[in-house]
């Protein structure tokens, strides 16, 4: 440690602050200047504030009866308010109708069977066939078997033009 440091506290005699260049009054007056103006203008704000709210309490006027009587529902079309709970209300009917048995129309008969059944049904049973004679063409929506009367045979010059 240098020994010259331990005494930095001390000024060396005569040597001072300047006096004559800082004069602490007129900053002093100046502070307290400052903090009358900022109440001064925070008491005037409230005042303009007060004097606001009692011209617009003097100046209001009752809602028109069509302002404030509304409807409960707006017009249709109305948007989704909550979409993601809709949703899966929407999956877990539809999951429960491919899933369980239930009526379609019991008048004639016609039931509703889950899919994995119905499946596990056509696989051991195969598509139902249609008869020939009543299969229609899928482009022109003609009978491709012909009637009782006109049979299609090989040969059939008849048949051949078609």
């Amino acid at each position: 440690m240098d020994i010259r440091h331990r005494h930095e506290h001390e000024p060396p005699a005569g040597i001072h602050h300047e006096t004559r260049d800082v004069h602490v009054r007129p900053l002093a007056w100046l502070g307290v200047g400052l903090a009358m103006l900022i109440l001064i203008s925070m008491v005037a704000v409230k005042g303009i504030f007060v004097f606001l709210d009692r011209q617009q309490a003097q100046n209001d006027v009752a809602p028109l009866p069509m302002m404030t009587q509304r409807p409960q529902q707006p017009p249709e079309p109305r948007l989704q308010t909550t979409p993601v709970p809709n949703r899966k209300l929407i999956v877990e009917q539809e999951s429960k109708q491919l899933n369980t048995y239930g009526w379609v129309d019991s008048k004639s008969g016609v039931v509703r069977i889950p899919v994995d059944q119905a499946m596990k049904l056509l696989a051991e049973r195969g598509l139902p066939a249609k008869d020939d004679s009543s299969q229609q063409s899928a482009v022109s929506g003609q009978r491709t078997g012909t009637g009782a009367g006109s049979e299609a045979k090989p040969g059939n010059k008849e048949t051949e033009k078609r």
